[in-house]
């Protein structure tokens, strides 16, 4: 069955869809990577505006800190000077100093050598919560630092330098904003699947068009979709709706036209196909009778043989004309049941080819579907059965020919024409048969494929919907 191959391939109903590029991502994950990118834009700038606070802030507590040290600082010195006798060295002068939060007070001698120094007042242990160095250098500004000069028995024994020290105030930022970053981190994760999944069900309407869509390229034209509560979306499924409703009224235009079609050209051939059997006929028949009539006739030999010849002449014509009527349309078609009638077309075969052995399983057909389907189902049987003899090359080649589903599960003439042949050859071009057959095919709605067995051999397989069919002889489908 080598014109099976690219026949079937070329018939409208068997062509694959091309493959639509799928996307990288799905539209619900590129939401959902804006929406977090957004996310992760307003965290930067509530830190960019929270550093910046902290930075200000802290400037502002160190500077009231220094204010509030200086002079108590003076006056702690201006005493000491009052009470003569009580510091005899600068190195007394640090045991006589208060500690301070956020400031740090430091003792130095005449050469300007560190004698001793105060650390602020901790508000913590060393090393609990401590702020990275990075951290830190966002947040403290420039140190700041005050001298005081210290005067002993009359004499400059050195100066008290009172330096800002931002340390506690940037562990708190640090702390605060730590704790911030996991609330906000375990909430945003929170509202972002929540989000999802609210997106999944705002968007589920998309994924039905879609499915939708993949079914009216499979010329599935009854699928609806429900109406979404979304406005936009409720758009899309009215318009896709619309479409549906508009291609399905097209296909049962071009369904009727095209059934239309092929019915006249029934009628065509039937009526050429009767005037050649009744006027044709008859005139052929009636001219073989007066010719053998002459030949009995005839007396000389020369004669004799002219009216020989004329009347093999007249047997062609018979012959041809036959020929011709079944190419047009059987006789026996409508006025016997269908079985019958492909019955004698197995047996026609099998007179010619002898050597052959073939099958026919036919039960439960009516008596026939109507003029169109009933020679669609002759021509598709003669048509499968020719070309396995021809490019088959096998021994055994079995019809079968039922009542059952096409691929909607509607009622359908199922046919198969098996062969144990060769197979298909790959890269063989379709024959004029099955390319008419084909679009027969396609004006009825039905369809046909090559289904190759992995051992060798092929099956044609059939399908002839019965629409609106009323069978002749049996129950309708």
């Amino acid at each position: 069955m080598t014109d099976l191959a690219l026949a079937a391939a070329s018939t409208p109903a068997e062509d694959a869809p091309a493959a639509a590029p799928r996307p990288a991502r799905s539209l619900r994950l590129r939401i959902l990577a804006v929406v977090a990118a957004i996310d992760v834009a307003c965290c930067l700038a509530a830190v960019a505006v929270t550093v910046f606070n902290a930075r200000e802030a802290t400037r502002v507590e160190i500077a009231a800190s220094l204010e509030l040290a200086e002079p108590f600082v003076r006056e702690t010195l201006l005493r000491l000077q009052r009470d003569v006798g009580r510091v005899r060295s600068i190195e007394d002068v640090q045991l006589t100093l208060p500690g301070m939060r956020h400031v740090r007070i430091s003792v130095l001698d005449a050469s300007g050598a560190l004698v001793a120094a105060r650390e602020p007042e901790p508000l913590r242990a060393h090393g609990e919560d401590d702020a990275p160095e990075w951290f830190a250098g966002l947040i403290a500004s420039a140190p700041e630092r005050r001298e005081i000069p210290v005067v002993i028995n009359g004499e400059a024994a050195g100066s008290v330098v009172i330096h800002g020290e931002a340390s506690d105030e940037v562990a708190e930022v640090w702390e605060d904003l730590v704790s911030l970053a996991v609330l906000f981190a375990i909430l945003n994760v929170l509202a972002l699947a929540i989000f999802a999944v609210a997106l999944g069900r705002v968007l589920a309407p998309l994924g039905a068009l879609a499915e939708g869509l993949s079914e009216l390229e499979r010329r599935k034209l009854d699928r609806r979709l429900p109406t979404p509560p979304s406005l936009e979306l409720a758009a899309l499924a009215e318009r896709f709706n619309a479409l549906a409703d508009a291609l399905a009224a097209e296909r049962a235009t071009n369904a009727r036209l095209s059934r239309r079609m092929v019915t006249l050209q029934d009628d065509e051939r039937r009526q050429i196909a009767n005037e050649l059997h009744d006027e044709l006929g008859p005139c052929l028949f009636g001219l073989r009778a007066n010719l053998a009539s002459l030949e009995r006739d005839a007396t000389a030999p020369a004669a004799r043989d002219r009216v020989r010849s004329m009347i093999e002449i007249s047997e062609r014509l018979s012959d041809a004309n036959r020929r011709l009527l079944r190419r047009l349309r059987p006789m026996a078609l409508g006025e016997a049941p269908l079985a019958d009638v492909l019955a004698g077309l197995i047996a026609d075969f099998e007179r010619h080819h002898p050597e052959r052995t073939f099958t026919l399983a036919s039960d439960g057909l009516a008596d026939g579907y109507g003029e169109a389907i009933d020679l669609t189902v002759y021509r598709c049987v003669q048509e499968g059965v020719t070309n396995a003899l021809r490019h088959g090359d096998g021994s055994l080649i079995e019809v079968s020919v039922a009542i059952g589903d096409d691929d909607q599960g509607d009622p359908a003439i199922v046919l198969r024409v098996k062969d144990d042949g060769d197979g298909v050859p790959e890269k063989t071009p379709p024959g004029f048969g099955l390319v008419g057959l084909g679009e027969r095919l396609q004006a009825l709605g039905g369809r046909f494929r090559l289904e190759g067995a992995p051992g060798g051999g092929a099956t044609l397989a059939v399908t002839v919907p019965l629409d609106g069919a009323t069978p002749r002889g049996g129950r309708r489908p």
